[in-house]
């Protein structure tokens, strides 16, 4: 144990604060910026390290002042925490050495800060001109305007949605860059100010990169120091309470501005990228505002590497490690750390996954082999000291001399508990199933189109409605071709009497008249000769002029057409009709017979019928009555439901285990408490586009029953293939084998 007096650090900022088990004391380390919770005891036992005092007068002075007995080894066991911590003098002896606070750069790639400069001096002089922000009127005014602007942006949704996808992309890319950068400079200012309005110190701002993320950041651990607790939650409140403040604002002048104008324009990416920051910002899980204030609430400094260091003990426990000497915990804190140890490490392992497949894959694909000889190397160096301790600790696992590779210790339990895992897996059998998304399609469906064209007269049926084939949709208007209709059939009448006409010939009246009028042109033209052969006897015995012969000759021709007339006409009623001019007239009636039916196929065409049983899907389709629609032009979509099929995306690398006939189980986003159960029906022959990484997809079908309709055309979800058992560990292995057979394989 040691004897030598100690010496606390001058340089410790001491707090004191009530809490829930009473008085505790934040101690603040001010070159790492750490801060540390201790007791009343621990505080007091600190304070008599003045570097002249005895350990044993320190422990005799705590049993005095507490009434309780202190053991040497908890005394010592208090010496190793301070020492672990850096809060102890290195030499008592000496006069205490200013410790550097630190280099500007901090961190890990993943989490890297630069120290731009020392604000303190500017934010007090930027306080004094702004302390009205921190009064209750302006609080107020801020709050009611938020809440107008939330009550303003759920009521326009769907204006705002349209809004921002009207944006350009370019210009709106610059402006979400410029304003991200201003609303993010407003909102570490709001942090800065706050702390040094409760009378806090802020000595650090700058930049920071967070999962290779570009970050502005300013340093208020100060606020640690504050006894209330209400103080603490202000300060990691004001960035966010200034973000919504900053999206209230945008919010109003968006819907009071004119859409088209570059202000409406601005505000509205305003709105966009603060509430996006808003919704980062306060994920606790990341170490932004969420987590400082989740931290603050929870009064537990240092929150995040506290729980992976309470996580790293409880595996080191797992494996039979000794645990070290920590912080004592109390009930509440380690369940506090078994959980946000746990939501922060899968988190930040999904983050780390996502980023990884995207950078990973973006190297292999452009750069084959040496593409991921790139990213093992970037991998290896960003996780260089993580790789390092797992490696030593696995040499003490497995009992390996460090520096050299001598005998095992005891055999470890380690090594028959992985032979008995991998026996296990040998041996024990698992379904092996290939998963994908789907979209769900009606079995059948079919378009209700307009067969002429016309006004819509009626609607029988609207959406949702069960319809069975034949059954009437609607109704479009015949006035005008019932109308054309009864001028053909009048048409054709009138032919027909001709027809029969033309058939019965001429009557015996007619011949008779005919013959009549034969004779009476005989006569005439006998009397006319006896005329003209009398006057030429006159004429050349000079007793008649010319004038009466030559008027005697004209009566007599014509006299003679006439007869010939007569005559010609009577032969033609003796002949009958000619067969050509019955053909004409049939002709005639068959056209018109023609088109009868054809306006008789256009009124049956006005009733517009479903041509399959089903669900009438087009939404608002009484709204059509008026409408005039042309041949050809959809009406109503009728969909057949009670079976509907969904069509699986397959990766192309797991389609070789797909087969017809097997078990297929969907899940419906819709639905996510049922399950629905079919079989692969169909494997598309062809696979579909890749997506960035090259991966195509094949489309698999399968075949639902939906007797209560409840899937949805174009609902989504995850579909799992049952494709039979395999060994467990073909299973745990399948993929990195597919990866060297053919991946590995092609780069070399």
């Amino acid at each position: 144990m040691t004897t030598a007096p100690l010496a606390l650090r001058q340089d410790l900022v001491f707090s004191q604060r009530e809490a829930d088990e009473g008085v505790v004391f934040v101690v603040k380390e001010p070159s790492s910026g750490r801060f540390f919770r201790i007791g009343e005891v621990e505080h007091f036992i600190a304070r008599q390290f003045d570097g002249a005092t005895p350990l044993e007068t320190v422990r005799r002075r705590v049993e005095e002042r507490f009434g309780a007995p202190l053991t040497p080894e908890t005394l010592q066991s208090f010496i190793q925490k301070l020492w672990g911590r850096g809060l102890l003098e290195l030499d008592p002896s000496r006069a205490p050495i200013p410790r550097p606070a630190g280099g500007r750069i901090r961190g890990n790639l993943l989490y890297l800060r630069l120290k731009a400069f020392d604000p303190d001096r500017a934010l007090e002089a930027i306080l004094r001109r702004t302390r009205w922000v921190f009064t209750p009127a302006f609080l107020t005014v801020c709050a009611l305007g938020f809440a107008a602007a939330l009550g303003i942006t759920l009521a326009n949704a769907s204006e705002v949605a349209r809004a921002l996808q009207a944006l350009s992309i370019f210009e709106s890319l610059v402006l979400a860059w410029l304003t991200l950068f201003g609303t993010v400079a407003i909102h570490e200012l709001a942090h800065g100010l706050t702390c040094k309005y409760f009378g806090g110190r802020v000595h650090e701002m700058g930049f920071m990169l967070l999962y290779f993320q570009p970050a502005l950041y300013c340093n208020v651990s100060d606020a640690w120091l504050f006894p209330e607790r209400s103080k603490r939650l202000w300060v990691g409140f004001a960035g966010v309470y200034s973000d919504v403040t900053i999206w209230a604002l945008a919010t109003l002048l968006w819907r009071v501005l004119d859409p088209h104008t570059p202000v409406s324009q601005m505000a509205l990416i305003v709105m966009a990228t603060t509430g996006v920051k808003t919704f980062f910002n306060l994920n606790p899980l990341l170490k932004l505002d969420g987590y400082y204030l989740l931290s603050d609430y929870l009064e537990i400094p240092n929150l995040r590497p506290r729980a992976f260091a309470h996580l790293r003990a409880r595996f080191r426990a797992l494996w039979g490690a000794t645990p070290t000497d920590g912080p004592e915990e109390r009930r509440r804190e380690r369940w506090i750390y078994l959980v946000y140890g746990l939501a922060a490490g899968a988190f930040s392992l999904l983050v780390l996954s996502l980023m990884s497949r995207w950078i990973g894959g973006w190297l292999v694909s452009h750069y084959q082999g040496w593409g991921f000889v790139l990213f093992a190397s970037l991998l290896a160096f960003v996780f260089r000291a993580w790789l390092g301790r797992a490696l030593g600790r696995l040499g003490d696992a497995l009992g390996i001399q460090r520096g050299s590779l001598g005998a095992l210790k005891r055999p470890p339990v380690l090594i028959p508990a992985l032979l008995v895992v991998l026996l296990l897996l040998s041996a024990l059998p698992m379904e092996l199933k290939v998963g994908g998304e789907f979209v769900i399609l009606p079995a059948h469906n079919a378009d209700v189109r307009a067969r002429v064209d016309g006004i819509i007269e009626a609607v029988f049926v609207s959406e949702g409605d069960r319809v069975a084939a034949g059954d009437p949709v609607a109704r479009l208007s015949d006035r005008d071709l019932g109308a054309e209709r009864e001028q053909v059939l009048a048409e054709i009448a009138e032919q027909r009497a001709r027809h029969r006409l033309l058939l019965s010939g001429p009557r015996a009246e007619e011949i008779e008249v005919a013959r009549t009028v034969l004779e009476k042109a005989r006569v005439r033209l006998s009397y006319g000769r006896i005329h003209l052969d009398r006057l030429s006897d006159l004429h050349e015995q000079g007793l008649s002029s010319l004038t009466e012969y030559e008027e005697a000759r004209e009566q007599v021709a014509v006299r003679e057409k006439d007869f010939e007339q007569a005559a010609g006409e009577l032969r033609l009623l003796q002949a009958g009709t000619r067969p050509e001019e019955i053909e004409a007239v049939e002709a005639e009636i068959a056209r018109l017979e023609a088109r009868r039916h054809h306006l008789d196929a256009q009124l049956e065409y006005v009733r517009i019928m479903s041509p399959i049983a089903g669900i009438v899907t087009t939404p608002k389709v009484e709204e059509k009555l008026g409408e005039f629609v042309e041949r050809g032009e959809l009406i109503a979509e009728v969909h057949q439901l009670e079976r509907v099929h969904a069509e699986i995306a397959v990766s192309e690398k797991e389609i070789a285990v797909v087969q017809l006939g097997q078990a297929v189980t969907v899940k419906a986003r819709a639905f996510p408490g049922r399950s629905f159960t079919g079989t692969v029906t169909s494997i598309a022959p062809a696979a579909i586009s890749g997506d960035e990484y090259g991966e195509s997809r094949i489309t698999v079908a399968t075949q639902l029953e939906n007797p209560n309709l409840i899937l949805k055309p174009q609902m989504t979800g995850t579909a799992k293939i049952h494709c039979g058992e395999r060994r467990a560990i073909a299973l745990a292995t399948r993929r990195l084998v597919r990866y060297v057979r053919v991946e590995f394989w092609s780069w070399w």
